[in-house]
């Protein structure tokens, strides 16, 4: 009896063991890892072509010739008022230089240099003066008058002169040549034998200084 009951004891022992052991999960280092599958992102690559954008380029706009009607460039004629030859009574002195003057503004004078070569020059509106290559001479500014030599009862006959705008000598004033009304004719005289000056309307002054209209 004592030893069945032993037998039994050892099989309980050996069952307990077996479902121990049964109960455990041996993991073998050198399997091959489980793979587990998971959602990867997947991205499409979409090309993007931009839309050109059209910048209009600045053109440059030509500024439109200034027009001019046959009158403005018409040469000027000399008035009769200020001719002595056809005008007995003699203005002030004042009113002869000024009529010299408007006579004289805004025209190409061609007259002859001290080499007795020709050559010619714009007088312009407020004393300016350009030369013939179109450039404004700063140095000095035009106007007519009378020297102290030249009599008052000649009033047929101004001076052309010049007044200095710069250096030393700014102010200062120059005869440029002597111009004189003879036989219907506008005369350089005070160098050598009078000749005949060719006096035309300068386009050069009209455009820098455009008539009011």
């Amino acid at each position: 009896m004592r030893r069945f009951g032993l037998v039994l004891v050892f099989l309980s022992l050996t069952i307990s063991a077996v479902a121990a052991c049964g109960g455990e999960t041996t993991i073998d280092p050198a399997a091959e890892p489980i793979a587990t599958s998971a959602a990867v992102p997947t991205f499409t690559r979409v090309t993007v072509t931009p839309v050109p954008i059209d910048t209009p380029e600045p053109t440059a706009t030509a500024e439109p010739a200034i027009q001019f009607t046959a009158e403005q460039l018409a040469d000027p004629i000399f008035p009769d008022w200020l001719d002595p030859e056809l005008n007995d009574e003699q203005p002030e002195d004042e009113v002869v230089f000024d009529g010299w003057q408007d006579h004289l503004t805004n025209t190409v004078m061609e007259f002859a240099n001290d080499f007795g070569g020709r050559e010619t020059v714009n007088l312009c509106e407020h004393g300016v003066v350009v030369g013939d290559d179109g450039i404004v001479d700063d140095s000095i500014t035009w106007g007519a008058t009378r020297t102290a030599a030249m009599s008052s009862a000649q009033w047929g006959m101004i001076a052309l002169t010049g007044t200095s705008q710069q250096g030393r000598n700014k102010g200062g004033t120059f005869t440029f040549t002597v111009v004189s009304r003879e036989d219907g004719k506008l005369m350089q005289t005070g160098w050598g034998a009078p000749v005949e000056m060719k006096i035309t309307r300068s386009r050069t002054c009209l455009e820098m200084f455009p008539p009011s209209s």
